[in-house]
């Protein structure tokens, strides 16, 4: 008896690589501080129906069934619609200070199998639950790329704005009667996805080779004002942590909920033809869809086959194990917050695990926070302090505490030895 078309046995020299993959995973979602949940395999199909009603998913992809008691069931194509079901039902958006969250597991779609694409697959995920705030986006990105470094995997970032709600329908008009006059020379989904989809035609593999669609409208010329200055900001923040970036105006992601950012991690290896191993954006929309609150998120998925089939052919062997330290990063000046970002990426990507306030913050309130997170360090601008490029770190546990210039090069190697130094005095 054969396995089903599209799955995989995995022998042991491969599962002892997806478990590299996943320590290391897990290693840095700890450090980025995100949490872990599990959701169901099984799903109503009605949950992909209303969160990606014109994806290839639902339209050719999913596998549904109804079961004995005449329901619709769907085995999950994917992990975002399942989590923001679970955040609704069970009221996690209520939990205060918990808003990171990663998941890893099976996923199932009937699509054509081919190297790095399967019809049961392993991906794991992240999603940050909060306000639309540049640096949240740029922290997944950040995290993405760094988790991907240590991985070996060699990459190109490509990212572009799908701009806000406003921005996006100007552009999707702009794109409709643009290609209305071309409708003949489209293929056949794209012309149904010309009246609902419109978006999805920039992408498509076979029309978005035609001159037409090449030369179809940007949406940076839809962008308004808070549209680019945001673009712009995750931008400024990926080039102060050294991230390498293509901004490619075509990028739009296949899943129908996105708005704002949307990025997209290529394999840069020329053998893998189905290369993006991390995708994913910001989703302004989709919490309110399904029934929940007002609230805004953005994530990614990774997709652990097409990373492993790579991993396995260069026959990577090694992992990390790195300690976790737990770190709050924050000030009250507003002009400090690029630079504490940046500490707080820097210390993260050093498997120093941190937690970073995104706005101007009292040093009161910053405390208080500190001491609710139950931190063992915290990184802030004290008041007495007179010169303002000068930053405290303090030991709580301790009360020892040093003074640092933050725009001493060695500024991250200072912080890291103080806190070593500290945890070995503490053993």
């Amino acid at each position: 008896m054969n396995k089903i078309k599209g799955t995989r046995d995995s022998n042991i020299f491969e599962s002892q690589i997806r478990e590299e993959i996943r320590s290391l995973f897990v290693a840095y979602m700890n450090a980025f501080n995100f949490k872990a949940i599990e959701t169901p395999i099984l799903e109503p199909s009605e949950l992909y129906r209303r969160s990606v009603p014109e994806s290839d998913i639902v339209q050719k992809e999913m596998y549904d069934f109804v079961d004995k008691g005449k329901r619709e069931i769907t085995l999950r194509p994917e992990g975002t619609a399942g989590f923001i079901r679970a955040l609704v039902n069970e009221k996690w958006y209520a939990t205060n200070h918990l808003n990171k969250y990663w998941y890893w597991g099976p996923m199932f779609r009937y699509e054509q199998p081919q190297k790095g694409r399967y019809r049961q697959f392993n991906q794991a995920g992240i999603e940050f639950i909060g306000e639309a705030n540049p640096f949240n986006d740029a922290e997944i990105i950040i995290l993405a790329a760094e988790f991907l470094k240590e991985l070996n995997v060699p990459y190109k970032l490509k990212i572009n704005t799908l701009g806000d709600n406003e921005s996006k329908q100007k552009y999707q008009q702009a794109l409709k009667e643009y290609f209305l006059p071309y409708k003949n020379e489209l293929n056949e989904l794209n012309q149904k996805r010309l009246e609902k989809n419109v978006l999805r035609i920039l992408d498509d593999k076979e029309d978005s080779q035609k001159e037409f669609v090449k030369n179809a409208p940007k949406n940076k010329d839809f962008l308004n004002e808070f549209s680019k200055n945001y673009f712009n900001k995750i931008l400024l923040l990926l080039t102060d942590n050294d991230i390498v970036y293509e901004v490619d105006d075509s990028l739009v992601r296949g899943l129908d909920y996105y708005d704002q950012t949307v990025f997209e991690f290529v394999l840069d290896v020329d053998n893998f033809a189905q290369s993006t191993i991390i995708g994913g954006g910001r989703y302004s929309k989709l919490i309110q869809e399904l029934n929940g609150p007002e609230m805004s998120a953005c994530g990614w998925g990774f997709g652990v086959d097409r990373c492993l089939d790579f991993l396995v052919e260069q026959k990577a062997k090694e992992s990390l194990n790195p300690e976790e330290v737990l770190v709050l990063i924050g000030t009250n000046q507003e002009n400090k917050l690029v630079d504490f970002f940046n500490i707080s990426m820097a210390l993260s990507s050093n498997f120093c695990s941190t937690s970073f306030i995104n706005k101007a913050t009292k040093a009161k309130k910053i405390f208080e926070k500190a001491k609710k997170l139950n931190v063992q360090f915290l990184i802030t601008n004290d008041d007495y302090i007179e010169n303002e490029d000068q930053i405290v770190l303090k030991n709580l546990a301790t009360n020892q505490k040093l003074i640092l210039d933050l725009y001493d090069e060695s500024l991250i190697n200072k912080i890291l030895d103080f806190i070593e130094k500290e945890m070995n005095i503490e053993e």
